[in-house]
């Protein structure tokens, strides 16, 4: 991809989604979890459908941007685990690890999160620092990392809030 194509408007709309969602997760400490969820299930659906209309682009061999640290990713996670306390651990039958066994397989909100926020905290970072070659390099990258990673874990993610903001205990 030239690099005068790197700012187009799925581009654009993918880092404004992305930011927003950066914006809400490091603020959401205290949040009440109906609040919480009703902001984040728009939010994650907004940002899957962003992240499908990205333009093709090959990830650069060996980019890895590191910019959110360790202490960032657990702040992120713990705050999120903390909101969802008791609705934070859900069963998945759709992750790598079910193709190995029987059950399905424990999953966290907090940690799904975490992770699509570091993913896609370092495409912001990296955009607004404006260096086109690391740019295209950070585009590929995010592209790669939806369709390998953090977009089956937006779906995997939604459907659990659902769950939560929707239960029904009924008894039939």
């Amino acid at each position: 991809m030239e690099h005068h194509n790197l700012y187009t408007r799925p581009v654009l709309e993918l880092v404004t989604v992305a930011t927003e969602y950066c914006r809400q997760l490091e603020a959401c400490g205290g949040t009440p979890r109906a609040r919480f969820i009703e902001v984040m299930r728009p939010l994650l659906a907004m940002l899957y459908l962003k992240a499908s209309m990205l333009p093709t682009q090959e990830p650069a061999d060996g980019f890895n941007p590191g910019r959110v640290t360790e202490a960032d990713y657990d702040y992120i996670r713990t705050q999120v685990a903390d909101i969802m306390t008791d609705a934070d651990a859900y069963l998945d039958v759709f992750v790598e690890d079910f193709k190995y066994s029987d059950t399905p397989v424990l999953c966290t909100v907090s940690e799904y999160l975490a992770d699509v926020y570091q993913a896609l905290r370092d495409f912001v970072e990296i955009v607004k620092d404006g260096h086109e070659e690391a740019v295209s390099a950070a585009l590929g990258e995010v592209k790669d990392g939806f369709e390998t990673g953090w977009g089956i874990k937006i779906l995997s993610v939604i459907r659990a809030l659902h769950d939560t903001q929707f239960a029904r205990n009924d008894d039939f």
